[in-house]
């Protein structure tokens, strides 16, 4: 089971950009949607019990300052620190199915999973904006509404700054582009891969999710499993 689960691992890894550089497009990752999900985040394999496989450590992310919903400045680190976090990078207007709002969809199915589970206290859902320009403190709130967002669990931030996002963005691994029309005018969209980031307590990431596994149950398991652990594993070169 140990081994096999590498496999799915890796891949997501692979998919999430991380280990091996790709051509970069929007939300491509339909035809893995389809093989791997069926219905609504009902995955086509079984999850593996929790604690049962292991998660490497990949890399540490870094703390950026940006703004919470109140638009007041926080460290990235410090609300994620001693909990395991599940990082989404979105935008509100994104208009791709399997884009931002399957990953917004994902995360509010896990926030009630957690509290199901008793694990809001060691954990947080964070969603960042990288759309600092129009998702201002107030519209973000606007979303987190729309979604049921417990301001306990699941945090939303925005940039300040254009090389705030960008130190983020980096962090991370998150590409984002604006996409422009034939005249050279910013349409309003992003192009951008989906990726979740799942870190463990001292912010190394430990699994990225792609369309095709970005399944709630599966999270959940990659939650305990980390909960489970001491240190964080070994780190894995890029």
């Amino acid at each position: 089971m140990r081994s096999v689960w590498g496999v799915f691992v890796l891949l997501a890894l692979i998919g999430g950009g991380l280990l091996v550089p790709h051509p970069v497009r929007a939300h491509e990752a339909v035809s893995v949607e389809e093989d791997f999900v069926k219905g609504v985040f009902s995955p086509a394999f079984t999850p593996p019990a929790a604690g049962s496989y292991e998660l490497p450590a990949v890399k540490r992310v870094p703390g950026v300052i940006l703004k919470d919903l109140t638009g007041r400045s926080a460290s990235t680190r410090r609300v994620t620190a001693g909990k395991v976090a599940v990082v989404s990078f979105i935008y509100t207007a994104c208009p791709e199915r399997l884009g931002c709002p399957l990953a917004s969809r994902a995360l509010q199915d896990l926030q009630a999973k957690l509290k199901e589970e008793g694990l809001e206290r060691n954990t947080m859902l964070l969603s960042i904006s990288f759309d600092p320009e129009r998702d201002t403190p107030a519209q973000l709130a606007k979303y987190a509404r729309i979604y049921g967002a417990d301001p306990k669990l699941w945090r939303f931030m925005t940039a300040p700054s254009e090389r705030a996002l960008d130190h983020a963005l980096e962090g991370y691994g998150q590409d984002r582009a604006p996409v422009y029309d034939e005249r050279g005018r910013f349409t309003g969209r992003y192009r951008h891969v989906l990726k979740v980031f799942l870190l463990d307590p001292a912010g190394y990431i430990r699994n990225v999710y792609s369309a095709g596994f970005l399944v709630p149950d599966l999270v959940l398991n990659d939650i305990k499993t980390v909960l489970g652990e001491g240190a964080p594993r070994e780190v894995v070169k890029r």
